[in-house]
Protein backbone atom coordinates (compact mmCIF):
# COMPACT_ATOMS: atom_id res chain seq x y z
CA UNK A 1 0.00 0.00 0.00
CA UNK A 2 1.30 3.09 -1.04
CA UNK A 3 1.67 6.05 1.79
CA UNK A 4 0.08 9.47 1.61
CA UNK A 5 4.36 10.28 2.18
CA UNK A 6 5.12 9.15 -0.80
CA UNK A 7 1.99 10.26 -2.74
CA UNK A 8 2.69 13.94 -1.71
CA UNK A 9 6.52 13.30 -2.50
CA UNK A 10 5.88 12.51 -6.26
CA UNK A 11 3.44 15.00 -6.56
CA UNK A 12 6.00 17.92 -5.49
CA UNK A 13 8.26 16.19 -7.25
CA UNK A 14 6.15 16.05 -10.87
CA UNK A 15 5.48 20.16 -9.58
CA UNK A 16 9.08 20.74 -9.56
CA UNK A 17 10.03 19.27 -13.08
CA UNK A 18 7.11 21.04 -14.75
CA UNK A 19 7.97 24.12 -12.98
CA UNK A 20 11.47 23.72 -14.35
CA UNK A 21 10.58 22.66 -17.62
CA UNK A 22 8.58 25.91 -17.69
CA UNK A 23 11.07 28.11 -16.09
CA UNK A 24 13.84 26.34 -18.99
CA UNK A 25 11.15 27.07 -21.77
CA UNK A 26 10.40 30.93 -20.53
CA UNK A 27 14.14 31.36 -20.06
CA UNK A 28 15.18 30.20 -23.56
CA UNK A 29 12.15 32.15 -25.04
CA UNK A 30 13.24 35.67 -23.32
CA UNK A 31 16.64 35.54 -24.55
CA UNK A 32 16.02 34.86 -28.35
CA UNK A 33 19.23 37.25 -29.50
CA UNK A 34 21.76 35.61 -27.12
CA UNK A 35 23.75 32.83 -27.91
CA UNK A 36 25.70 32.02 -24.87
CA UNK A 37 29.10 29.69 -25.52
CA UNK A 38 29.17 26.79 -22.94
CA UNK A 39 31.36 27.46 -21.20
CA UNK A 40 30.35 31.17 -19.67
CA UNK A 41 26.66 29.07 -19.53
CA UNK A 42 28.43 26.57 -17.58
CA UNK A 43 29.88 28.86 -15.22
CA UNK A 44 26.56 30.84 -15.10
CA UNK A 45 24.72 27.75 -13.72
CA UNK A 46 27.31 27.00 -11.55
CA UNK A 47 27.55 30.58 -10.15
CA UNK A 48 23.73 30.89 -9.88
CA UNK A 49 23.60 27.03 -7.93
CA UNK A 50 26.15 28.57 -5.39
CA UNK A 51 24.38 31.87 -4.41
CA UNK A 52 20.85 30.06 -4.42
CA UNK A 53 22.25 27.83 -2.18
CA UNK A 54 23.98 30.27 0.11
CA UNK A 55 20.40 31.50 0.52
CA UNK A 56 20.90 34.49 -2.25
CA UNK A 57 17.99 36.21 -4.53
CA UNK A 58 18.66 35.22 -8.08
CA UNK A 59 17.02 36.44 -10.95
CA UNK A 60 18.62 36.29 -15.24
CA UNK A 61 18.13 38.94 -17.47
CA UNK A 62 19.18 38.79 -21.25
CA UNK A 63 21.10 41.27 -23.35
CA UNK A 64 19.95 43.77 -26.48
CA UNK A 65 21.17 46.32 -29.13
CA UNK A 66 20.99 49.93 -28.49
CA UNK A 67 22.10 52.34 -31.86
CA UNK A 68 20.31 54.09 -34.47
CA UNK A 69 17.48 51.56 -35.50
CA UNK A 70 16.18 52.09 -31.85
CA UNK A 71 16.98 55.60 -31.85
CA UNK A 72 13.32 56.50 -32.46
CA UNK A 73 11.79 54.38 -29.25
CA UNK A 74 14.28 56.32 -27.01
CA UNK A 75 12.73 59.18 -28.62
CA UNK A 76 9.28 59.03 -28.89
CA UNK A 77 9.77 58.52 -24.56
CA UNK A 78 12.26 60.99 -23.64
CA UNK A 79 12.51 63.54 -26.78
CA UNK A 80 15.76 62.70 -27.90
CA UNK A 81 18.72 60.19 -28.37
CA UNK A 82 21.16 61.62 -26.47
CA UNK A 83 23.80 62.88 -29.48
CA UNK A 84 24.13 58.25 -29.63
CA UNK A 85 27.49 57.47 -30.89
CA UNK A 86 26.99 56.27 -34.37
CA UNK A 87 30.12 54.33 -34.98
CA UNK A 88 28.69 51.07 -33.32
CA UNK A 89 25.26 50.56 -31.85
CA UNK A 90 25.58 49.86 -27.73
CA UNK A 91 24.99 46.83 -25.88
CA UNK A 92 22.44 47.17 -22.38
CA UNK A 93 20.44 44.32 -20.27
CA UNK A 94 17.21 43.97 -19.53
CA UNK A 95 16.44 41.94 -15.92
CA UNK A 96 13.39 41.24 -14.08
CA UNK A 97 12.17 44.06 -11.54
CA UNK A 98 12.49 43.31 -7.90
CA UNK A 99 8.73 41.79 -6.34
CA UNK A 100 8.91 45.44 -3.92
CA UNK A 101 10.59 47.72 -6.79
CA UNK A 102 8.61 50.64 -8.19
CA UNK A 103 8.34 50.61 -12.36
CA UNK A 104 7.77 53.84 -13.92
CA UNK A 105 6.40 53.01 -17.34
CA UNK A 106 7.42 56.24 -18.70
CA UNK A 107 11.09 55.81 -17.97
CA UNK A 108 11.38 52.00 -18.31
CA UNK A 109 12.69 50.45 -21.53
CA UNK A 110 13.63 53.48 -23.37
CA UNK A 111 16.43 51.37 -25.03
CA UNK A 112 13.32 49.66 -27.42
CA UNK A 113 11.11 47.13 -26.38
CA UNK A 114 12.00 44.47 -23.89
CA UNK A 115 10.28 41.23 -22.77
CA UNK A 116 7.12 41.47 -20.80
CA UNK A 117 8.58 41.49 -16.97
CA UNK A 118 12.15 42.89 -18.06
CA UNK A 119 13.16 45.69 -17.87
CA UNK A 120 16.42 47.75 -19.25
CA UNK A 121 16.42 50.92 -16.33
CA UNK A 122 16.24 49.67 -12.88
CA UNK A 123 16.65 50.78 -9.46
CA UNK A 124 18.78 49.01 -6.92
CA UNK A 125 18.50 47.30 -3.98
CA UNK A 126 21.36 48.89 -1.60
CA UNK A 127 22.04 45.09 -0.89
CA UNK A 128 22.26 43.83 -4.34
CA UNK A 129 24.79 42.95 -7.38
CA UNK A 130 24.52 42.76 -11.52
CA UNK A 131 27.10 40.47 -12.13
CA UNK A 132 27.64 40.15 -16.03
CA UNK A 133 29.41 37.25 -17.44
CA UNK A 134 31.07 37.42 -20.84
CA UNK A 135 32.80 36.20 -23.85
CA UNK A 136 34.48 39.20 -24.92
CA UNK A 137 33.92 39.82 -28.24
CA UNK A 138 37.08 40.09 -31.04
CA UNK A 139 40.10 42.40 -31.19
CA UNK A 140 38.83 46.11 -31.16
CA UNK A 141 40.22 49.66 -30.70
CA UNK A 142 37.77 50.19 -28.05
CA UNK A 143 35.40 47.84 -25.58
CA UNK A 144 34.16 49.33 -21.92
CA UNK A 145 31.26 48.81 -19.96
CA UNK A 146 29.95 51.51 -17.58
CA UNK A 147 27.21 52.34 -15.59
CA UNK A 148 24.76 55.70 -15.22
CA UNK A 149 22.14 57.16 -12.77
CA UNK A 150 19.77 57.78 -15.60
CA UNK A 151 16.86 59.69 -14.10
CA UNK A 152 16.13 61.34 -9.92
CA UNK A 153 13.62 62.93 -8.60
CA UNK A 154 14.89 66.45 -8.24
CA UNK A 155 15.56 69.85 -10.07
CA UNK A 156 18.32 71.10 -12.19
CA UNK A 157 20.23 74.29 -10.32
CA UNK A 158 19.56 77.41 -12.99
CA UNK A 159 22.15 79.30 -10.83
CA UNK A 160 24.70 76.93 -11.41
CA UNK A 161 27.70 78.49 -13.61
CA UNK A 162 27.09 75.71 -15.87
CA UNK A 163 23.26 77.13 -16.73
CA UNK A 164 23.89 80.42 -16.80
CA UNK A 165 26.82 80.27 -18.97
CA UNK A 166 24.95 77.70 -21.38
CA UNK A 167 21.89 80.26 -21.12
CA UNK A 168 23.68 83.57 -21.51
CA UNK A 169 26.62 82.50 -24.08
CA UNK A 170 25.23 84.16 -27.69
CA UNK A 171 27.83 81.40 -28.99
CA UNK A 172 26.63 78.52 -27.58
CA UNK A 173 23.38 77.62 -29.71
CA UNK A 174 19.82 77.66 -28.14
CA UNK A 175 19.18 74.18 -27.95
CA UNK A 176 22.03 73.28 -26.30
CA UNK A 177 19.97 74.27 -23.03
CA UNK A 178 16.69 72.38 -23.03
CA UNK A 179 18.84 68.97 -24.15
CA UNK A 180 21.31 69.35 -21.02
CA UNK A 181 19.05 70.89 -18.42
CA UNK A 182 15.77 68.47 -18.54
CA UNK A 183 13.03 66.82 -16.99
CA UNK A 184 11.74 64.17 -17.87
CA UNK A 185 8.39 64.25 -19.95
CA UNK A 186 5.06 64.18 -18.24
CA UNK A 187 7.31 63.31 -14.81
CA UNK A 188 7.77 67.17 -13.99
CA UNK A 189 9.06 65.77 -10.40
CA UNK A 190 12.18 63.49 -12.09
CA UNK A 191 15.53 65.23 -14.10
CA UNK A 192 17.53 63.37 -16.64
CA UNK A 193 20.83 63.03 -15.38
CA UNK A 194 22.26 60.00 -17.66
CA UNK A 195 25.64 60.83 -15.75
CA UNK A 196 28.60 58.26 -15.09
CA UNK A 197 29.35 56.94 -12.23
CA UNK A 198 33.22 56.52 -12.16
CA UNK A 199 36.17 55.60 -14.36
CA UNK A 200 34.96 52.89 -17.38
CA UNK A 201 35.90 49.70 -17.07
CA UNK A 202 37.73 49.43 -20.43
CA UNK A 203 40.01 46.81 -22.43
CA UNK A 204 43.05 48.79 -21.61
CA UNK A 205 42.14 48.59 -17.67
CA UNK A 206 41.32 44.82 -18.75
CA UNK A 207 44.39 44.19 -20.02
CA UNK A 208 46.23 45.56 -17.39
CA UNK A 209 44.79 43.58 -14.56
CA UNK A 210 44.17 40.07 -16.63
CA UNK A 211 46.81 40.03 -19.24
CA UNK A 212 44.35 40.25 -21.72
CA UNK A 213 40.97 41.27 -22.98
CA UNK A 214 39.52 40.50 -26.41
CA UNK A 215 38.43 37.11 -26.75
CA UNK A 216 38.79 35.87 -23.42
CA UNK A 217 36.17 35.50 -20.88
CA UNK A 218 35.55 38.05 -18.10
CA UNK A 219 33.34 38.58 -15.61
CA UNK A 220 31.86 42.20 -14.06
CA UNK A 221 30.46 43.05 -10.69
CA UNK A 222 28.03 46.62 -10.58
CA UNK A 223 26.98 47.14 -7.01
CA UNK A 224 26.37 49.85 -4.43
CA UNK A 225 27.50 47.27 -1.45
CA UNK A 226 30.71 46.04 -0.50
CA UNK A 227 29.45 43.43 0.92
CA UNK A 228 27.76 41.71 -2.06
CA UNK A 229 31.12 42.29 -3.81
CA UNK A 230 33.31 40.39 -1.49
CA UNK A 231 30.27 37.57 -1.06
CA UNK A 232 29.87 37.04 -5.30
CA UNK A 233 33.78 37.09 -5.44
CA UNK A 234 34.13 34.18 -2.69
CA UNK A 235 31.23 32.32 -5.14
CA UNK A 236 33.30 32.92 -7.77
CA UNK A 237 36.40 31.71 -6.33
CA UNK A 238 34.07 28.53 -4.86
CA UNK A 239 34.01 27.78 -8.94
CA UNK A 240 37.35 28.56 -9.30
CA UNK A 241 37.39 31.58 -11.60
CA UNK A 242 40.67 33.73 -10.91
CA UNK A 243 40.13 37.27 -8.96
CA UNK A 244 41.96 38.76 -11.74
CA UNK A 245 39.87 38.31 -14.26
CA UNK A 246 36.43 39.72 -12.24
CA UNK A 247 36.23 43.93 -12.39
CA UNK A 248 34.05 45.52 -9.78
CA UNK A 249 31.97 49.11 -10.57
CA UNK A 250 31.49 50.13 -7.57
CA UNK A 251 27.87 52.60 -7.36
CA UNK A 252 28.83 55.43 -5.48
CA UNK A 253 27.20 56.39 -2.01
CA UNK A 254 26.12 59.95 -2.80
CA UNK A 255 23.95 57.91 -4.84
CA UNK A 256 19.78 57.60 -3.86
CA UNK A 257 19.82 54.04 -3.83
CA UNK A 258 16.58 51.98 -3.01
CA UNK A 259 13.24 50.58 -4.47
CA UNK A 260 10.87 53.27 -4.02
CA UNK A 261 9.39 55.86 -6.48
CA UNK A 262 12.15 58.37 -4.80
CA UNK A 263 15.03 56.98 -5.28
CA UNK A 264 17.76 57.08 -9.03
CA UNK A 265 17.33 54.61 -11.72
CA UNK A 266 20.22 53.35 -13.57
CA UNK A 267 21.21 51.61 -16.63
CA UNK A 268 24.39 50.45 -17.79
CA UNK A 269 26.07 50.40 -20.90
CA UNK A 270 28.76 48.44 -23.13
CA UNK A 271 30.23 49.93 -25.56
CA UNK A 272 32.59 47.81 -28.81
CA UNK A 273 33.66 50.01 -31.38
CA UNK A 274 36.42 49.66 -34.38
CA UNK A 275 36.63 46.11 -34.35
CA UNK A 276 39.63 44.60 -36.29
CA UNK A 277 38.46 42.78 -38.81
CA UNK A 278 35.88 46.06 -40.01
CA UNK A 279 32.92 44.29 -38.86
CA UNK A 280 30.96 43.93 -42.18
CA UNK A 281 28.28 40.92 -41.97
CA UNK A 282 29.76 37.61 -41.31
CA UNK A 283 32.76 38.76 -39.51
CA UNK A 284 33.43 37.61 -35.94
CA UNK A 285 33.26 40.83 -34.61
CA UNK A 286 29.44 41.19 -36.49
CA UNK A 287 28.78 37.61 -35.17
CA UNK A 288 29.20 38.52 -31.75
CA UNK A 289 27.18 41.77 -31.79
CA UNK A 290 24.23 39.06 -33.41
CA UNK A 291 25.01 36.80 -31.06
CA UNK A 292 25.38 38.89 -27.73
CA UNK A 293 26.93 35.49 -25.78
CA UNK A 294 26.88 37.37 -22.32
CA UNK A 295 24.80 36.67 -18.83
CA UNK A 296 22.97 38.79 -16.74
CA UNK A 297 22.47 37.82 -13.32
CA UNK A 298 20.71 40.43 -10.64
CA UNK A 299 21.32 39.07 -7.30
CA UNK A 300 20.50 40.42 -3.75
CA UNK A 301 20.81 39.08 0.06
CA UNK A 302 18.40 41.27 2.20
CA UNK A 303 19.66 39.36 5.79
CA UNK A 304 22.49 42.00 5.85
CA UNK A 305 22.86 45.64 6.44
CA UNK A 306 24.19 47.50 3.39
CA UNK A 307 28.05 48.44 3.46
CA UNK A 308 28.11 51.14 1.31
CA UNK A 309 31.22 52.45 -0.51
CA UNK A 310 32.83 55.23 1.52
CA UNK A 311 35.28 56.52 -0.24
CA UNK A 312 34.27 59.31 -3.34
CA UNK A 313 34.55 58.63 -6.59
CA UNK A 314 38.16 60.27 -8.48
CA UNK A 315 38.31 60.52 -11.36
CA UNK A 316 41.93 59.43 -13.08
CA UNK A 317 43.66 62.34 -14.31
CA UNK A 318 44.20 62.64 -17.66
CA UNK A 319 47.20 63.90 -20.31
CA UNK A 320 47.93 64.72 -23.83
CA UNK A 321 50.22 66.54 -26.41
CA UNK A 322 49.39 70.49 -26.35
CA UNK A 323 47.88 70.67 -29.47
CA UNK A 324 47.76 74.22 -29.18
CA UNK A 325 51.55 74.43 -30.35
CA UNK A 326 50.10 73.63 -33.99
CA UNK A 327 47.37 76.55 -33.75
CA UNK A 328 49.21 79.05 -36.22
CA UNK A 329 49.35 75.78 -38.50
CA UNK A 330 45.39 74.85 -37.92
CA UNK A 331 44.97 78.73 -38.76
CA UNK A 332 47.22 78.73 -41.47
CA UNK A 333 45.35 75.80 -43.18
CA UNK A 334 42.29 76.91 -42.64
CA UNK A 335 43.31 80.36 -44.46
CA UNK A 336 44.49 78.34 -47.46
CA UNK A 337 41.44 76.28 -47.39
CA UNK A 338 39.24 80.11 -47.93
CA UNK A 339 41.52 81.38 -50.56
CA UNK A 340 41.58 78.21 -52.55
CA UNK A 341 37.90 78.44 -52.85
CA UNK A 342 36.96 82.27 -53.04
CA UNK A 343 40.36 84.14 -53.79
CA UNK A 344 37.99 86.37 -51.44
CA UNK A 345 39.94 88.96 -48.83
CA UNK A 346 39.38 88.55 -45.33
CA UNK A 347 39.00 91.08 -42.80
CA UNK A 348 42.15 89.54 -41.07
CA UNK A 349 45.54 88.36 -42.40
CA UNK A 350 44.80 84.75 -41.18
CA UNK A 351 40.60 84.56 -42.66
CA UNK A 352 40.09 83.66 -38.45
CA UNK A 353 37.59 86.33 -38.68
CA UNK A 354 36.00 83.63 -41.18
CA UNK A 355 36.18 80.53 -38.83
CA UNK A 356 34.00 78.99 -36.13
CA UNK A 357 35.69 76.96 -33.01
CA UNK A 358 34.25 74.18 -31.89
CA UNK A 359 33.52 74.02 -28.12
CA UNK A 360 35.46 71.62 -25.66
CA UNK A 361 32.33 70.25 -23.49
CA UNK A 362 34.43 68.75 -20.99
CA UNK A 363 35.77 71.76 -19.76
CA UNK A 364 34.49 75.34 -18.17
CA UNK A 365 31.27 76.01 -18.38
CA UNK A 366 29.64 72.71 -19.56
CA UNK A 367 31.73 70.28 -17.16
CA UNK A 368 30.35 67.31 -19.49
CA UNK A 369 31.21 64.91 -16.71
CA UNK A 370 29.36 62.80 -14.77
CA UNK A 371 30.34 63.31 -11.28
CA UNK A 372 30.60 67.34 -12.28
CA UNK A 373 26.74 66.57 -13.53
CA UNK A 374 24.96 65.60 -11.16
CA UNK A 375 25.02 67.79 -8.42
CA UNK A 376 23.50 70.55 -10.30
CA UNK A 377 20.48 68.22 -12.67
CA UNK A 378 23.03 68.69 -15.85
CA UNK A 379 22.09 65.88 -18.63
CA UNK A 380 25.46 64.36 -18.93
CA UNK A 381 24.27 62.69 -22.32
CA UNK A 382 25.88 59.51 -21.51
CA UNK A 383 29.33 60.93 -20.98
CA UNK A 384 32.80 58.87 -21.05
CA UNK A 385 36.01 59.81 -19.58
CA UNK A 386 37.38 57.79 -21.69
CA UNK A 387 37.07 59.95 -24.81
CA UNK A 388 37.29 64.18 -24.94
CA UNK A 389 34.24 65.78 -27.09
CA UNK A 390 34.17 68.27 -28.75
CA UNK A 391 30.58 69.88 -30.70
CA UNK A 392 29.83 72.20 -33.44
CA UNK A 393 26.77 73.56 -34.62
CA UNK A 394 23.32 74.08 -35.54
CA UNK A 395 24.00 74.24 -39.43
CA UNK A 396 21.43 73.95 -42.16
CA UNK A 397 22.57 72.32 -45.69
CA UNK A 398 19.93 73.27 -47.38
CA UNK A 399 20.79 76.41 -49.60
CA UNK A 400 23.78 74.70 -51.13
CA UNK A 401 25.62 75.54 -48.24
CA UNK A 402 29.15 73.79 -48.27
CA UNK A 403 31.57 73.20 -44.51
CA UNK A 404 34.96 72.47 -44.45
CA UNK A 405 36.43 70.75 -41.01
CA UNK A 406 39.85 70.95 -40.29
CA UNK A 407 41.41 69.97 -37.16
CA UNK A 408 44.32 68.19 -35.38
CA UNK A 409 43.97 64.21 -35.54
CA UNK A 410 44.34 62.48 -32.47
CA UNK A 411 45.89 59.43 -33.77
CA UNK A 412 48.75 61.19 -35.55
CA UNK A 413 49.27 63.88 -32.18
CA UNK A 414 49.52 60.79 -29.91
CA UNK A 415 46.17 62.11 -28.34
CA UNK A 416 44.20 59.08 -29.46
CA UNK A 417 43.81 55.35 -29.88
CA UNK A 418 40.62 56.37 -32.53
CA UNK A 419 39.06 59.14 -33.61
CA UNK A 420 35.17 59.72 -34.55
CA UNK A 421 33.87 62.60 -36.09
CA UNK A 422 30.18 62.68 -36.20
CA UNK A 423 27.21 64.23 -37.58
CA UNK A 424 24.22 64.68 -35.72
CA UNK A 425 20.45 65.26 -36.46
CA UNK A 426 19.21 68.21 -34.71
CA UNK A 427 15.70 67.28 -34.36
CA UNK A 428 16.31 64.40 -32.79
CA UNK A 429 19.61 65.07 -31.45
CA UNK A 430 20.82 61.54 -32.77
CA UNK A 431 24.15 60.44 -34.29
CA UNK A 432 23.24 59.22 -37.68
CA UNK A 433 26.73 59.02 -39.26
CA UNK A 434 30.62 58.60 -38.66
CA UNK A 435 34.06 59.41 -40.08
CA UNK A 436 36.51 57.35 -38.34
CA UNK A 437 40.19 58.29 -38.60
CA UNK A 438 40.99 55.80 -40.91
CA UNK A 439 38.70 57.96 -43.42
CA UNK A 440 40.28 61.11 -41.94
CA UNK A 441 44.16 60.16 -42.23
CA UNK A 442 45.89 61.98 -45.08
CA UNK A 443 43.22 64.30 -45.83
CA UNK A 444 44.64 67.61 -45.06
CA UNK A 445 48.23 67.17 -47.48
CA UNK A 446 46.50 68.57 -50.41
CA UNK A 447 48.34 71.57 -48.74
CA UNK A 448 51.34 70.11 -48.06
CA UNK A 449 53.05 73.37 -50.22
CA UNK A 450 51.02 76.19 -48.31
CA UNK A 451 50.84 74.98 -44.78
CA UNK A 452 53.51 73.29 -42.18
CA UNK A 453 52.75 70.00 -40.63
CA UNK A 454 49.50 68.96 -42.52
CA UNK A 455 50.27 65.55 -41.94
CA UNK A 456 48.88 66.50 -38.06
CA UNK A 457 45.47 67.64 -39.41
CA UNK A 458 42.63 66.12 -41.13
CA UNK A 459 40.23 68.59 -43.64
CA UNK A 460 36.71 67.14 -44.59
CA UNK A 461 33.79 68.79 -46.60
CA UNK A 462 30.19 68.47 -45.80
CA UNK A 463 27.41 69.31 -48.02
CA UNK A 464 23.91 68.18 -49.60
CA UNK A 465 25.65 67.15 -52.71
CA UNK A 466 29.79 67.03 -53.33
CA UNK A 467 29.17 66.61 -57.02
CA UNK A 468 31.32 68.44 -59.12
CA UNK A 469 33.69 69.77 -56.15
CA UNK A 470 35.99 66.85 -56.49
CA UNK A 471 38.75 69.37 -57.07
CA UNK A 472 38.22 71.40 -54.74
CA UNK A 473 37.64 68.98 -51.84
CA UNK A 474 40.02 66.14 -52.88
CA UNK A 475 37.11 63.60 -53.30
CA UNK A 476 37.08 64.38 -49.29
CA UNK A 477 33.50 65.36 -48.85
CA UNK A 478 30.33 63.67 -47.09
CA UNK A 479 27.12 64.23 -48.85
CA UNK A 480 24.66 64.66 -46.42
CA UNK A 481 21.13 63.02 -48.61
CA UNK A 482 17.63 63.62 -47.61
CA UNK A 483 17.45 60.29 -46.10
CA UNK A 484 20.31 60.90 -43.79
CA UNK A 485 19.06 64.46 -42.89
CA UNK A 486 15.41 65.73 -43.75
CA UNK A 487 14.94 68.56 -45.70
CA UNK A 488 14.27 71.23 -43.15
CA UNK A 489 16.84 69.27 -40.48
CA UNK A 490 19.65 70.97 -39.07
CA UNK A 491 23.13 69.49 -38.02
CA UNK A 492 25.60 69.29 -35.15
CA UNK A 493 28.99 68.23 -35.78
CA UNK A 494 30.64 66.50 -32.83
CA UNK A 495 34.88 65.14 -32.55
CA UNK A 496 35.31 62.11 -30.10
CA UNK A 497 38.92 61.35 -29.35
CA UNK A 498 39.13 58.04 -27.49
CA UNK A 499 41.95 56.45 -24.96
CA UNK A 500 45.33 58.18 -24.92
CA UNK A 501 47.74 55.49 -26.25
CA UNK A 502 50.33 54.79 -23.13
CA UNK A 503 46.76 55.59 -20.53
CA UNK A 504 43.58 54.24 -19.90
CA UNK A 505 41.90 57.47 -19.90
CA UNK A 506 40.73 60.12 -22.73
CA UNK A 507 43.17 63.13 -23.45
CA UNK A 508 42.71 65.95 -21.26
CA UNK A 509 40.37 67.73 -23.26
CA UNK A 510 41.79 71.39 -22.53
CA UNK A 511 44.98 70.32 -24.38
CA UNK A 512 42.89 69.14 -27.37
CA UNK A 513 43.09 71.87 -30.30
CA UNK A 514 39.55 72.25 -31.32
CA UNK A 515 38.23 72.01 -35.14
CA UNK A 516 37.91 74.73 -36.84
CA UNK A 517 34.78 75.70 -39.56
CA UNK A 518 34.60 78.14 -42.24
CA UNK A 519 31.34 78.48 -44.74
CA UNK A 520 31.97 77.93 -48.67
CA UNK A 521 30.17 78.78 -51.62
CA UNK A 522 30.03 76.31 -54.59
CA UNK A 523 32.15 78.11 -57.24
Amino acid sequence: MISYRKILVCLLSVTALLFAAGASAKSDSIRPENKVPGAVESTAQRLRHALLKQGFEVSRGYFKLWGTDQCQYTFDRLGLCFGNNPAAPYVTFAVPPWPNEFVDEKISSVWGPSHAGYDDVLRLDPREAIIILAQMPPPARYFSEQSFVFTRKGTYDTNSDTYQNIANDPDLPNFILPIFFRNVPEISERIILFASLSNPINNVVIERQSQKAFDQIRYFIITPDDFMNQAVRDAFAGISVKDEDIFTEPIPSDMKVGLDRASDDFVTLIRYAQPDDGGAPGTPSDTWRKNLPLVVLRVRDTRHEPQPYTTPVQLEARTAFDEYTLQSDLISLVSAVHRRWTGQPCAKTDCSDLAKNFFDFQTYPIYMVGPLCTPIGENCLGDNWDAAYQIYGRISVDDGEIYAVAGTLGTRTGNATYVGLSINQISLFKGVANLSDKVLDGTANGYAGEVKNTGYFYLYYFARDCSGLEDLTGGHCFNIDKTLIPQGDSIVLGLRDYVRPGTQRGPDSSLVLPPMVIQLQRP
